[in-house]
């Protein structure tokens, strides 16, 4: 085999260390160097090369430890958030967010700004750039990227949402390429599985597991599955639509066009549409867990078919991937203080024991909105590498 020329090897050698230096640290927060040297197994002189470079970048940034030590305080190095910034795009069928962080995911409330989602195209594009230019005015920052995080069947190859059950605004569109087109910076897509696989692996409590799996039932239900550190994806990005599995034969009408899949019957968007039927009038999730924890409502019956049809889609989860880990994404369960334990003995019942013994499942601590900030800053700074650990 030939050999690579000489000057290439450096350049690539850098560019590998740095990126081990800047996932390290978005691994384990602020850190001194000589726990960058012990945490990545490089020299200290060339820790502190790298460190010139990647601060003359405005990538890192060094700052006097506020750790108890004896003897002169040391500094430790972290994130860049002062200078840059990335942004993130959550679109969803009710409403679209947007946010500016630091390079370490730290925001404040004035870095977020929630719209109602337009229901044309057009509309939604410009009311994003035009939100987007807005928090990048505000926060005095030169913003490296936007991460996306978009619903529905997402061709990762191509950018582009194949059919968005229930944003079909999205259909066919390429909504990163432009919005990167108007906004003159780098856009990255994710599936909003995706986004929250990456956010629980950036910012929660998947730091440092390669095998986890993320059940979103929030306003559908999607999956996500984490092997070996990187996102399980299929040809074109397409895998883990679980949620259009059918479970009830000639059941409620889908977004997707079929009838009785899996996310009419066991997400947040499910459960409120039964208990919409039942009093009359439309109710969102979050009015809901109100009444229901103040008393003055009771959905017994519907929670109940709820957590049945979510103990399937669990236990087919555990029992074809096995994962270490699986964190469920939604509200319903705030609904009671035992739905939780309840979700957990029905999934038992369903799972096979091995494979449920195997796996420990928790609520997710991120949201989609941190998974477009990883997104961003996976961008920034891995070149928008997403498979980059």
């Amino acid at each position: 085999m030939p050999s690579l020329p000489n000057q290439v090897r450096p350049s690539l050698l850098r560019r590998l260390n740095e990126r081990a230096v800047l996932s390290t640290l978005q691994r384990h927060g602020p850190l001194s160097r000589a726990e960058l040297c012990r945490h990545t197994g490089i020299s200290q002189p060339t820790i502190t090369r790298l460190l010139a470079s990647l601060s003359a970048a405005r990538f890192v940034e060094e700052e006097e430890s506020s750790r108890r030590a004896v003897g002169r305080p040391g500094k430790i190095v972290r994130l860049a958030n002062q200078g840059v910034c990335v942004l993130g795009c959550v679109v969803g069928a009710r409403h679209c967010e947007l946010v500016s962080a630091a390079l370490d995911g730290e925001t404040s409330p004035d870095d977020l700004k929630t719209i109602d989602t337009p229901k044309d195209y057009d509309d939604l594009v410009a009311a994003l750039v035009r939100e987007a230019r807005g928090l990048m005015k505000r926060r005095k920052s030169t913003p490296l990227a936007l991460g996306i995080s978009v619903p529905g069947l997402l061709n990762r190859r191509e950018g582009r949402s194949i059919v968005s059950p229930n944003v079909h605004q999205l259909d066919g569109r390429n909504l990163g390429r432009d919005l990167a087109e108007r906004l003159k910076i780098d856009c990255q897509v994710l599936q909003e599985c995706h986004a929250l696989c990456r956010a629980e692996q950036t910012y929660g409590e998947a730091r440092g597991v390669d095998d986890f799996a993320m059940l979103d039932v929030s306003e559908g239900l999607g999956l996500g599955v984490m092997q070996g550190g990187r996102i399980l994806e299929g040809r074109s990005g397409l895998a883990g639509e679980l949620g259009h599995m059918t479970v009830v034969r000639d059941g409620r009408a889908c977004g997707c066009g079929n009838r009785g899949c899996l996310e009419t019957v066991a997400t947040d968007a499910a459960l409120c549409a039964a208990v919409g039927r039942r009093i009359g009038r439309p109710i969102e999730i979050d009015e809901l867990i109100a009444e229901v924890q103040a008393g003055r409502l009771t959905c017994t019956a519907e929670l109940d078919e709820t957590l049945e049809y979510l103990a399937i889609a669990i236990a087919g989860v555990i029992n074809i991937f096995n994962p270490s880990k699986l964190f469920i994404y939604g509200k319903l369960l705030d609904a009671g203080a035992d739905l939780f334990s309840q979700l957990l003995a029905r999934t038992r019942g369903r799972a096979l024991g091995p494979n449920f013994t195997d796996c420990e499942i928790v609520r997710a601590r991120g949201n989609k909105r941190l998974g477009a900030i990883a997104a961003a800053a996976q961008a920034a700074t891995h070149g928008g590498d997403e498979t980059t650990p």
